[in-house]
């Protein structure tokens, strides 16, 4: 876990402890659950929508952080200050689920961001036979993460789509999917993807901008019929994506992957500066 934390300061259960101290704390083996948010000017952004998901994979598991929640929000702040405000991805950890008051940390990861040239060009792609064992909870599995990791680096790839047994993709190893055609989004069912931040959003621009969002299986077999293909994340945002394997698509052009880009960066300027005013 150390190994993952940067910055000088991490937070332990509301208190601020030196990243030098951090060896002599695990969450051991106990249930565990995490949420990644991103951190931009200071501000924690959409803290609330990834409180709520983290209580939602807490209740998956049939537990709560309601009685720790508010001790996170404060910490995410105290961690924030006590390291200087930088831009980069905070993660949330609580383990011991099993207590009457559950166990947290807070602390900066290492967090890759896509250039301004992917995002005007799009990403490489593999297809992966994975699947999540519960994916509406964000759960720590080291194995799944292993797996993905070895996969990615021998494709020289920027995500894997995972491919379920009836060969139909549900989303991507970190990010959720949605393909272009017709004028209309596609993207797996809810009950069988991780509910993003980004993907929340992206329904509700849809409705805002009158674009239908088809909630089936998406079957690898008609990949090639698709005009676009993005991803959804905290830290891709709305990310092209130019080439699954050995197919190519014009993502990056496609004018409803376009309009999806500006609204959402619009989204989270707006949602800095009510913050930073408020």
């Amino acid at each position: 876990m150390k190994n993952e934390i940067l910055e000088r300061y991490l937070i332990i259960n509301g208190r601020i402890i030196s990243v030098s101290e951090a060896g002599a704390f695990s969450t051991g083996a106990s249930s565990t659950i995490y949420e990644v948010l991103r951190v931009v000017s200071g501000i924690p952004v959409f803290l609330e929508r990834h409180m709520d998901r983290l209580e939602v994979s807490a209740k998956l598991l049939n537990h709560s952080i309601a009685g720790i929640s508010d001790n996170i929000r404060y910490s995410i702040g105290e961690l924030i200050k006590a390291n200087n405000s930088p831009d980069k991805n905070v993660k949330i950890i609580v383990y011991n689920m099993e207590n009457p008051i559950p166990d947290y940390m807070v602390y900066f990861i290492l967090s890759n961001y896509p250039t301004p040239e992917q995002y005007d060009v799009g990403v490489n792609v593999i297809l992966l036979e994975e699947e999540r064992n519960n994916p509406n909870a964000k759960v720590v599995n080291s194995g799944y993460k292993e797996r993905v990791a070895a996969a990615l680096a021998d494709a020289n790839a920027y995500e894997a789509l995972l491919v379920n047994r009836e060969n139909e993709i549900t989303e991507g190893s970190r990010s959720n999917i949605f393909f272009v055609r017709d004028n209309k989004l596609f993207t797996a069912p809810k009950g069988n993807v991780l509910m993003g931040i980004t993907r929340l959003y992206v329904f509700e621009l849809c409705k805002d901008l009158g674009i239908e969002i088809i909630e089936e299986p998406i079957s690898v077999s008609i990949l090639k019929e698709m005009e676009g293909v993005f991803m959804t994340g905290t830290s891709p945002k709305i990310l092209p994506i130019s080439t699954i394997d050995d197919m190519s698509f014009s993502s990056a052009k496609n004018s409803i992957v376009k309009a999806l880009m500006k609204r959402y960066d619009d989204i989270i300027e707006d949602y800095i500066k009510e913050k930073t005013i408020g």
